[in-house]
């Protein structure tokens, strides 16, 4: 999925002179054709990310388009207070770009993991939260870059192989009695290979911040759960108040809200956490019934 973000800049570069790269140190090699042929659009900061905030906010109040690109942790829990004043306070058009969502660096521990950015910007006034599940979707929400305010999108590692339509961030699966399954980005991965089989009504979310909610309330059912790759409870207040008022029952599938300490690759984790396919379409299949 990361290796799209570069190639749509580069296109982009050719009609719209208003982009400009702000990168972290990360992902540098990725863009070498735009240092190559606009090298007056890109810089590379270093690990300064307080300041890349700040440096693409004074480029937003100037008229041009920030992108502005690291690892997640470094980000988010770093310039979580430029983000917030820099940015969606005055709500400039500045386009951040994670790669290492939630565990996707399980393997450097605890410092490179970011399973609570979803729940930490979600919070902040005028932010827009994209959680594309695949390199089509990545491709096709980008395209958003122009529009106003602060917009984070969140690359992952995993991706899920179901057919989305392109120009909907919020797509009705399957229709069903039981009960209402809300999924979100890359966690369609978990449960695609046996949702046709469950009655419910399955909704797809790849735009987290704001929510539709005349959609949710459309499919509305008192049997709900989120399925997410982030941090449990970092949405839910959000998708719950959209149904207040109602009778509800609520399950999430996520991450629990700890360190993850253990030795191991991404998947390990997921696996230990009991986030896969078998586990979760049993604990569904039995909250449903």
């Amino acid at each position: 999925m990361r290796n799209i973000f570069p190639d749509f800049i580069y296109n982009q570069l050719a009609t719209d002179k208003k982009i400009f790269i702000l990168l972290g140190d990360i992902g540098v090699h990725s863009f070498r054709k735009v240092f190559q042929n606009y090298k007056n659009h890109i810089l590379n900061l270093g690990i300064l990310e307080q300041s890349m905030i700040g440096f693409a906010a004074g480029l937003a109040m100037e008229g041009r388009i920030p992108f502005v690109h690291t690892i997640a942790p470094f980000m988010v829990n770093r310039a979580y207070e430029q983000i917030k004043i820099d940015l969606c306070y005055q709500n400039l058009n500045v386009n951040i770009v994670s790669v290492g969502a939630s565990i996707d660096y399980a393997a450097l521990g605890s410092t490179h993991h970011c399973p609570e950015d979803v729940a930490i910007l979600s919070k902040l006034p005028n932010m827009q939260i994209y959680c594309p599940g695949n390199s089509q979707e990545l491709a096709n929400l980008l395209k958003k870059y122009k529009m106003k305010g602060p917009k984070y999108f969140r690359l992952s590692n995993y991706f899920h192989n179901s057919q989305i339509p392109s120009n909907e961030s919020f797509t009705l699966l399957r229709k069903g009695k039981k009960g209402l399954i809300i999924v979100i980005g890359p966690a369609l991965r978990f449960i695609e290979n046996f949702y046709n089989f469950v009655d419910a009504n399955i909704i797809y979310i790849n735009k987290i911040k704001p929510l539709d909610e005349i959609f949710l309330k459309k499919y509305f059912r008192e049997k709900i759960v989120i399925v997410q790759d982030f941090y449990k409870g970092s949405i839910s207040s959000d998708i719950l108040a959209v149904f207040k008022n109602r009778k509800i029952v609520c399950k999430e599938i996520g991450l629990p809200i700890k360190f993850f300490l253990n030795y191991g690759s991404s998947i390990e984790h997921y696996n230990m956490l009991g986030l896969n396919n078998i586990k979760i379409k049993k604990e569904i299949i039995d909250f449903l019934r």
